[in-house]
């Protein structure tokens, strides 16, 4: 029993190494005019290109010094999907904040920012270098605690289901009465799976209506993002008919899902996203395990006690090294995504340390119990307790962490 989880979490990443992709995100190459910009005469249009494909729907605007809009003309997107624009009228003397908003048709990330130019050279207004590239991605308000909050829901139900039809392996073996109980507790999870699932859908829908972007009739099958969606949504509704019912579906669902979620994120935002997306997948796995099994063990600790006590040395061993791949996978993860320290500076930076922050007192209350349950002590569940608290407080992080961008 102890070398099941292992077999099926390796079948898990066979399936996952033997799927290979490489696109990348979304982001500006090129601006014309170009940033902190001073012009005698007025510029005719407005043109930024990025490095890969974005949405039809886009809004590039631009306002005067009197945050007023200005009138443009003819905004168009180039054949390649890569380069939009617009034509503007001629402008007047003065400072011009040019806002752009646009979704990445890899990823579904918006990709947001403004920047000022100067036209004429009869004016005492200056643009300085803090006025250049900006974003407001790391703004807090009430909306984005609602989002974080769901954002958790569907993180939680994730991993859960992901450790619970892992761990299923396992407990195949115990009675009867705890395997239909488990099977209940894998319904529950899938529920708040789909229910999350849905609400992170709808919630980036909103933000992109909310800001003028409207989508083709044929969504989400001409986008990336969106047949990823649909297809982590069609796979929920799927697994509640299908799930605890056989070994190689299951592998095949998880797998699938598992898939879905690593290229449906920044995975898909930088280059080497092949290697991102797998280190991401790995990682996500090793943390399912993690999670489903002490899960299982503060379920079940009050009436299958004896059951968990079995269990407890299994998990210990399945934790150490989902940790080891979790340290791993996380560790270059991150170096893909902030290659600069500087990037550490930022909102996903502090999120990123708060991360690791948690991660270490989950390590040194893990070695608390490992060293528990060498001296044979009963006295673990408060320490199991607190264990389950850091794994609930890590899953807000991360959905967090998914929600700001990694980008400068």
């Amino acid at each position: 029993m102890k070398k099941t989880p292992v077999a099926f979490f390796l079948s898990l990443v066979f399936f996952l190494l033997t799927s290979q992709t490489v696109w990348s995100h979304a982001s500006v190459v090129e601006q014309s005019p170009m940033p902190n910009s001073q012009h005698e005469t007025s510029p005719e249009e407005v043109k930024i290109r990025f490095n890969s494909e974005v949405e039809e729907n886009f809004s590039l605007k631009v306002f005067n010094d009197l945050d007023q809009e200005v009138d443009f003309y003819s905004p168009t997107i180039s054949e390649d999907r890569m380069e939009i624009s617009v034509q503007l009228p001629t402008l007047e003397n003065g400072v011009y904040t040019i806002d752009y908003y646009i979704i990445s048709s890899n990823d579904g990330h918006v990709v947001k920012g403004n920047y000022h130019i100067l036209v004429g050279t009869k004016t005492d207004e200056t643009v300085g270098p803090g006025l250049g590239n900006s974003s407001s991605n790391d703004k807090f308000n009430a909306l984005e605690l609602i989002i974080y909050l769901l954002k958790s829901m569907y993180y939680f139900g994730l991993v859960l289901i992901i450790g619970w039809i892992i761990w299923w392996q396992a407990v195949q073996e115990y009675s009867v009465d705890i395997k239909r109980k488990y099977i209940l507790w894998g319904f529950v999870f899938q529920m708040i799976h789909l229910l999350g699932l849905i609400s992170v859908i709808l919630i980036q829908m909103d933000i992109f209506t909310s800001n003028g972007l409207f989508f083709t009739p044929n969504f989400p099958f001409d986008t990336d993002f969106g047949f990823y969606w649909l297809t982590s949504l069609v796979l929920s509704l799927v697994g509640f008919l299908v799930l605890f019912k056989n070994r190689w579906i299951d592998i095949s669902w998880l797998a699938i899902l598992v898939f879905c979620k690593s290229l449906n994120g920044h995975a898909s935002a930088f280059d080497f996203t092949y290697l991102s997306a797998t280190f991401n997948s790995i990682h996500l796995i090793a943390a399912g395990l993690w999670a489903g099994g002490l899960t299982f063990m503060v379920i079940y600790w009050r009436k299958h006690k004896l059951y968990v006590k079995e269990f407890m040395p299994i998990f210990s061993h399945h934790a150490f090294i989902s940790f080891i791949l979790m340290a791993i996978t996380g560790t270059f993860v991150t170096l893909i995504y902030s290659p600069s320290l500087l990037l550490l500076e930022s909102n996903w930076g502090r999120f990123l340390m708060i991360k690791l922050i948690l991660v270490i007192l989950v390590v040194a209350i893990a070695t608390i119990i490992r060293f528990k349950l060498k001296k044979s002590t009963t006295k673990v569940d408060h320490w199991i307790k607190i264990d389950f608290s850091l794994m609930l407080l890590i899953v807000i992080t991360v959905s967090v962490l998914t929600f700001l961008s990694p980008t400068p």
